[in-house]
């Protein structure tokens, strides 16, 4: 069971229990312990963590607009975020950024990952190949950043020392040079010395080492282990999604005095976030993720067909396909569903919910070009058996998509006519769109 379900299910012991008492926090505590430590969190501090937790809830007067059942939710919440350490902020300005880490951990890929983040926030980027030793690294390095569209440099023959001193130069093209680096097996005296050099060459005001989540505890030996070595300002961890062990690779940096400054929760290059400890834990024990949700929305929304629609009060098959792609652009269907507090939703409905969007897109470029523009075409039968033949779809299938279209198109004529619930959706939209 990952972190998230564990933590969910454990607080299950407090929020369906039909009586708050002492048994009810000591079947929390038990369920808590088994998962964190299944997480390969450190035990001594799982106890420790565990018996605040049950003396907070003994003994800490709750708040009047909580219930006892929140109270204690809200102390889970408290402590979680104390064991897994600071948010951090990543300075969006010019610099220069070393990257380091040993074999496995997800350094070049991060470097993409980095690159995209920066980019985003309207920044040039390039990445700097001076991992020289590991076979076809700057070939690997250059693909990579193809495919995020940043800049690139590297050059076979050369020292990574000659590389690293002639990037500099780059400075007066980019805002963020990006040094890779060589990895090894495992932590040694001669990796050390070299990154010790590219230090003073490349002079980084940001050096990230890269750990795997799958290293559980381990990740925080690593940390301790070149923050002494060579210094650094932040840990990026890996493979958070598909981890059993975050939460111990988490705890565990933190407890070794590194800061965590980023987490990676996909293989996609946008999927790196900079590390916040309330809103990660938010996700474990269940609360809904609005601000990033929002923050996606606003990305990919297709602002001019969205603000037609909200000046009108209406609503096409055209606007509508465009709001169906876009959403799609947000990402997995689950991840939606998170972010709307909705963290454990069977896979089977997931899928379904994928696949009627899916049934939803066809449908509607089935539909001829006046259909898209007049919606009340889309309440013929005939017209729907056409598009149901055209899209492949069964008729009810085309029939539960002009339903739920109605509904959609209702909402948005009511929100015209509501000036106070307009007022309270403006706030949720992106800035400059206006009713």
């Amino acid at each position: 069971m990952d972190l998230g379900a564990g933590v969910r299910k454990a607080l299950a012991k407090i929020t369906g229990a039909t009586l708050v008492d002492e048994k009810a926090i000591q079947a929390l505590v038990k369920e808590l312990q088994r998962v964190l430590i299944s997480n390969d969190v450190n035990v001594q501090l799982v106890f420790e963590l565990t018996k605040r937790i049950q003396d907070r809830a003994f003994k800490e007067k709750k708040a009047q607009s909580l219930n006892l059942r929140e109270h204690i939710v809200k102390i889970v919440y408290d402590e979680l975020v104390a064991i897994l350490g600071e948010s951090y902020e990543p300075p969006i300005k010019k610099q220069r950024i070393m990257m380091i880490g040993l074999f496995g951990s997800g350094k070049t890929t991060s470097i993409a990952k980095l690159a995209k983040f920066y980019q985003s926030k309207g920044l040039k980027v390039c990445a700097i190949a001076c991992d020289i030793h590991r076979p076809a690294a700057i070939e690997q390095l250059q693909q990579i950043t193809e495919q995020v569209h940043c800049g690139f440099y590297g050059e076979k023959g050369k020292s990574a020392e000659e590389i690293a001193a002639e990037s500099r130069i780059l400075e007066k093209k980019y805002d963020v040079l990006i040094l890779d680096t060589a990895g090894r097996s495992a932590f040694d005296p001669d990796l050390a010395s070299e990154l010790k050099n590219l230090s003073s060459i490349f002079e980084p005001q940001e050096t990230y080492l890269v750990v795997s989540a799958d290293l559980g505890q381990v990740a925080g030996k690593q940390a301790d282990q070149f923050r002494k070595a060579v210094g650094i300002t932040g840990v990026i961890i890996t493979k958070m999604d598909g981890s059993g062990k975050g939460g111990g690779a988490l705890s565990a940096v933190h407890a070794s005095r590194a800061k965590i400054a980023f987490i990676t929760l996909g293989e996609k290059p946008d999927a790196l976030e900079s590390f916040d400890a309330k809103k990660f834990v938010s996700r474990l024990v269940g609360f809904p993720d609005l601000p990033t949700l929002l923050e996606k929305v606003q990305e990919i929304s297709d602002e001019e067909a969205m603000q037609r629609v909200m000046e009108e009060g209406k609503l096409d098959y055209g606007t509508f396909l465009s709001q169906l792609r876009s959403m799609k652009k947000m990402g997995p269907m689950k991840q939606i569903l998170q972010m709307l507090g909705m963290y454990d939703v069977p896979e089977e409905l997931v899928g379904k919910s994928e696949q009627k969007l899916k049934q939803f897109e066809a449908a509607v470029l089935s539909m001829t070009p006046s259909e898209r523009t007049k919606p009340d075409l889309m309440k013929n039968r005939s017209r729907q058996e056409r598009v149901a033949q055209g899209a492949g779809l069964s008729l009810s299938d085309v029939r539960e998509l002009v339903s739920n279209f109605e509904r959609m198109n209702k909402m948005m004529k009511g929100l015209k006519g509501n000036r106070g619930l307009s007022k309270k959706f403006q706030r949720m939209l992106p800035q400059g769109f206006k009713f």
